[in-house]
């Protein structure tokens, strides 16, 4: 006698893995940017009393240099979490310029996805060995394990190759990117040709 089982469709399967990235990428991706504005006021504040007792009291505080340091690192890789998702990073924008099929310029950022999502994995293993290594040491001012700077590395990395796996499993985001930009392409050219005599 057979049971009957049902079967898992597998097309089933990978929309909910997409469903699943695509809400893990969002909240981490929230969490990164709240972490991130707290630490741009914690660097603040930070930075002005530094100033106000290195100059008004004659006294700095022995942390400085060490702790706003320390808050520049994370909040630096934390911020580019969400500019990864976002895909707000620094580009040129020259490819919608250059190639005009649609086709093309798909397949280029499928490439240049699958590209930073390999080089997200390298940096996170090759930043999660270094804080191996400095965990045992300490940092001179504040005594806390030097490996603690480094973890960001390996943390954020992995968060943004999250977020690139994301692009990768949805298409429409690409498909939405691209013709945005050649909405922008398109806009900058005819204002050109307006100014023109």
């Amino acid at each position: 006698m057979s049971s009957a089982t049902p079967s898992v469709k597998p097309l089933a399967v990978l929309c909910a893995v997409r469903t699943l990235m695509i809400t893990l990428s969002r909240w981490s991706c929230r969490g990164c940017l709240a972490l991130a504005a707290s630490g741009v006021a914690a660097l603040s504040a930070l930075v002005i009393w530094t100033v106000f007792m290195r100059w008004v009291m004659g006294q700095p505080p022995h942390w400085a240099e060490e702790l706003p340091q320390l808050v520049l690192v994370w909040t630096t890789l934390l911020a580019a979490v969400s500019c990864t998702r976002n895909r707000t990073h620094l580009s040129a924008g020259l490819l919608p310029l250059l190639v005009r099929s649609v086709r093309i310029q798909r397949i280029t950022c499928r490439i240049t996805d699958v590209m930073i999502l390999i080089m997200l994995m390298m940096l996170a293993k090759a930043g999660m060995d270094l804080t191996a290594i400095t965990m045992r040491q300490t940092t001179t001012a504040l005594q806390i394990p030097a490996g603690i700077v480094y973890l960001s590395v390996p943390l954020c990395c992995t968060a943004m190759a999250l977020i690139q796996l994301e692009h990768l499993l949805s298409p429409s985001a690409i498909a939405a990117e691209i013709h945005e930009t050649d909405t922008t392409a398109s806009d900058n050219a005819s204002s050109r040709q307006g100014d023109a005599p």
